[in-house]
């Protein structure tokens, strides 16, 4: 499926009509199943991925016992495999859909000449790619985080749609507490209004701010 250069626009808002073009070009669009491989480690980096809606797993396979470790999982609108798309090397590691959702496949090679040759892209790649690694601190920092109500608040404020989406136990997955944990606290949450069941479920957004500034 061919990627509308208006989708493409809200991707890259820096880049010309000449690179958005360009990108059309060398790119397309796919909706992808829950459990659908994107690649598997030690894959060559045929492809930039995109990911629009959905979670992306990413993990390692033990080699003595053939076990998956997760590694993170990837939120929408990021790069999936930049690292290894921009220094030409196989894909370090595995990644997978763990929820469906829409991915944007750019081709590498392509992809690399306009590094070379668009500052545009350039700058916003590597603001991509420090936006990475920021986000890997702070789940770092949330895989620390002791307090359980503040680790389920700032997963609403960031990704309320997926928190509907997803299951409680992959939630809990996520955020690195227990599934039983998770549930207690939920409850614990309603009770104190920071979710309201009506006909339709909403989010107090006041009492998330106050749980994460306490």
């Amino acid at each position: 499926m061919n990627v509308e250069l208006s989708e493409l626009s809200k991707v890259f808002p820096e880049l010309s009509r000449d690179e958005l073009n360009y990108l059309q070009r060398i790119s397309h669009q796919e909706h992808m199943k829950k459990s659908s491989i994107l690649f598997l480690e030690g894959d060559s980096s045929d492809y930039l991925f995109f990911l629009k809606s959905g979670i992306v797993k990413v993990y390692k396979t033990t080699l003595n016992n053939g076990k998956d470790v997760t590694l993170n999982y990837i939120l929408p609108k990021s790069f999936v495999g930049e690292f290894a798309v921009i220094k030409n090397i196989p894909f370090p590691f595995s990644a997978e859909m763990e929820t469906e959702g829409e991915i944007i496949k750019f081709r590498s090679e392509d992809v690399r000449q306009l590094i070379m040759r668009s500052l545009s892209f350039c700058h916003y790649l590597l603001f991509m790619v420090a936006d990475k690694v920021q986000k890997n601190y702070e789940y770092c920092e949330n895989l620390m985080e002791k307090n359980v109500k503040k680790k389920i608040a700032k997963f609403l404020k960031e990704h309320e749609d997926l928190f509907f989406k997803l299951n409680k136990n992959k939630i809990a997955s996520i955020l690195n507490i227990t599934p039983e944990t998770f549930s207690r606290t939920l409850k614990e949450l309603k009770k104190e209004g920071l979710i309201i069941e009506r006909t339709v479920v909403k989010i107090n957004k006041q009492k998330i701010e106050e749980i994460l500034s306490d």
